[in-house]
């Protein structure tokens, strides 16, 4: 099978929406009227960001949630797509499955794949997603303000903690891989963007990104971005990992709720009189989430801290994922 013969078998559909899809060197798009795109793209590397042992139907699925949850972090509603895969080779039956993953996944948002590349090298998947956002609606870091809560849209430690019961005890913080749920090793593998919640929280967050590196990460960036302080109640944190306070694995556990990737949930913001607002919003949307903190005004600098059971600030030395680090 040949490169071309490949992308017409397995990754390629006649487009609906696209003026030109995929074909040509260029695919030619446009934003619904009174829209902008709002346009991001992610890499997924082997041994980097998945492990060899995924399957490549969940492989597939993974690359297009973890595109789709920038997406959902900016309010926009997913639409296309471009796909570049970096094979070692052309094996039918993987290509088949992940090709499978994909498209599940894209159609589940009815979005169109129209191009992409393929080349020979390390297994690498990277994704371009355009979605559709009003000018004044989008989502962003920068809005949070003095007397805003946080909000998180679902359990946090799950896909780290599953992650650390896949590697090899060296791997692990501490020495010892913990035991994970198969629910807990499908929210690593399946995440799932919250792209209709997104949509929901336009003109009621203040600000809003996704976990994908992290909490404490994360909660930098929307600090930083806004010029504001953001305190997290520790004990406010959803998490089906139990109490990180008593169990044996515990230093493991905070490591995996406060600082571990691959969440993809929703960090966000919203004035403390819209309390029932958003509490409505994630019911209506069957998830799980729930304010864990305060947005306060910054002294100096911007600045995030972990309170304790006693409102008192924690010793915390872990930070969120570092591609270079």
């Amino acid at each position: 099978m040949t490169e071309f013969e490949l992308i017409a078998r397995f990754f390629t559909r006649p487009s609906t929406r696209a003026a030109l899809g995929n074909g040509d060197d260029c695919a030619l798009v446009a934003p619904s009227p009174g829209n902008v795109f709002a346009v991001t793209t992610d890499t997924l590397i082997e041994g980097r960001h998945f492990l060899p042992t995924i399957d490549p139907a969940r492989l597939g699925r993974r690359a297009v949630h973890v595109n789709l949850s920038d997406l959902a972090a900016m309010g926009a509603a997913p639409r296309f797509a471009l796909l570049s895969l970096t094979l070692p080779e052309i094996n039918e039956p993987w290509i088949a499955a992940f090709a499978q993953g994909l498209w599940s996944a894209l159609d589940a948002f009815d979005v169109e794949l129209v191009g992409g590349n393929t080349t020979r090298g390390p297994l690498a998947i990277a994704i371009t997603a355009l979605g559709d956002v009003p000018p004044g609606a989008a989502l962003r870091r920068s809005g949070a303000t003095a007397g805003d809560e946080l909000w998180v849209s679902g359990p946090l430690g799950d896909a780290g903690w599953a992650l650390y019961s896949l590697l090899p005890d060296a791997a692990v913080p501490g020495g010892r891989r913990p035991v994970a749920t198969q629910a807990q090793i499908d929210r690593y593998e399946c995440p799932t963007a919250r792209v209709a919640l997104g949509q929901a929280l336009r003109g009621l967050a203040s600000s809003c990104i996704d976990i994908s590196d992290g909490l404490l990460s994360e909660a930098r960036h929307l600090a930083t971005a806004s010029g504001v302080s953001i305190d997290i109640e520790m004990a406010a944190i959803p998490t089906s990992i139990a109490d990180c306070n008593r169990q044996p694995d515990a230093a493991l556990a905070q490591q995996c709720v406060l600082a571990t990737g691959d969440a993809y949930e929703l960090l966000f913001t919203a004035p403390a009189w819209r309390r029932e607002d958003v509490t409505h919003c994630l019911v209506a949307h069957g998830l799980q989430g729930a304010c864990i903190g305060r947005v306060v005004a910054a002294d100096a600098r911007p600045t995030v801290r972990v309170l304790d059971a006693k409102s008192q600030a924690m010793s915390i030395a872990i930070n969120g994922w570092d591609h270079f680090a």
